[in-house]
């Protein structure tokens, strides 16, 4: 599930809202009333506009006068989302109309010709059932996640990290999408069994394909759905689990969604005498996408313009945030993958391999 969720709810108790499920159900009812998906970028501006006009106009004068400033403390002011919204709960208080204010601020968006700006923003805060498998079939959000391309470097680094003293690698990846870098960890005798888990079914279906075409010396086995629910429901299946591992996934969680998942990752890895590692690249500030779109909190966490919302860690942050989960470090380094996520440019990724703390 994208982050989306739980960082729109983690929006409005950031900004003091009490009742953040609350918050989210009134924007959902006027969303549904004025007849708009939220997904904005199926839309023409001025269609949007029209269909907003009517609404916004029964906005209070005062709250529409915030909401048209709203452009330029996102752009050029070093403002971000969840300061204005607590702005707006502290000035106006009971008497604030939310959802009015929120749909102002994508029609002031709009007014101003960012159009791009505007689309993430309705994509993250009005698409309230974001379908994740629109950006596997969208031709104008090309990630690639369905291209075969070589092990990302990371396999590697762990390979020569970890082969010489673990004779047997129990293998489970997050987000193994079509199996990239599982065919790298197949190429080494010390990868002994495999789960990959992905939310893509198509994604899944290929990696099958693949295996069938070139067979393993192992059998892996492969996992249609989200990190937490197969984990939680599933736990037999990944029993003797000494290495947890994934690519390009985790910035798609909140923080307390990766504070689970470093939880179960911690759990799995314990659970029997050997000691078990936990390796991912995830973002990192510099990357392709940090400062693109909004500013959702500051300094690190952007509304991108596909609409979902990422983190882009420092290397003290993320330090921070494993430490604190129970991990010790034993490789950490900034590694620049150029052309991951877009042809010709520069990505920033953080290599990480850690162990839970005894």
């Amino acid at each position: 599930m994208p982050a989306n969720f739980a960082r729109r709810r983690d929006l409005f108790l950031d900004a003091g809202f009490a009742d953040a499920d609350a918050a989210i159900s009134a924007l959902q009812a006027e969303v549904a009333t004025l007849g708009l998906s939220g997904e904005a970028g199926v839309e023409s501006v001025a269609r949007l506009r029209r269909a907003l006009a009517d609404r916004v106009a029964r906005v209070p004068a005062d709250q529409r006068r915030l909401a048209a400033l709203i452009p330029e403390w996102l752009a050029a002011r070093s403002g971000d989302l969840a300061t204005a919204l607590w702005l707006a709960r502290a000035t106006y208080g009971s008497s604030l109309d939310l959802p009015g204010l929120l749909l102002a601020i994508w029609d002031a968006l709009l007014e101003t010709g960012r159009a791009g700006e505007a689309f993430a923003f309705g994509r993250f805060m009005l698409d309230l059932r974001f379908d994740w498998g629109r950006l596997y079939r969208d031709p104008a959000i090309a990630y690639a996640f369905l291209d075969h391309r070589e092990p990302n470097p990371l396999v590697w680094h762990v390979l020569h990290e970890l082969a010489p003293r673990e004779p047997e690698l129990r293998l489970l990846e997050l987000g193994c999408g079509v199996g990239n870098d599982a065919l790298g960890f197949f190429r080494h005798a010390a990868t002994r069994s495999y789960v990959g888990i992905d939310i893509s079914a198509e994604a899944i279906a290929d990696f099958r394909a693949r295996l069938q075409e070139n067979p393993p010396a192992l059998s892996p086995t492969l996992v249609v759905g989200d990190f937490l629910a197969s984990i939680s429901a599933q736990p037999g299946l990944f029993a003797g689990v000494n290495l947890v591992y994934s690519y390009s996934s985790l910035h798609y969680f909140s923080s307390s969604e990766l504070l689970d998942i470093y939880r179960i990752a911690r759990d799995l890895l314990s659970a029997h005498d050997k000691r078990g590692y936990f390796a991912f690249g995830i973002k990192g500030a510099g990357s392709v996408w940090d400062g693109q779109g909004l500013p959702l909190y500051r300094p690190d966490v952007w509304i991108n313009h596909d609409g979902q919302s990422r983190w882009f860690p420092s290397r003290d942050a993320l330090v921070q945030q494993l430490h604190g989960a129970g991990f010790e470090i034993l490789l950490h380094t900034l590694h620049d993958h150029w052309g991951y996520s877009q042809l010709g440019k520069r990505d920033v990724f953080h290599y990480v391999l850690c162990t839970p703390r005894r």
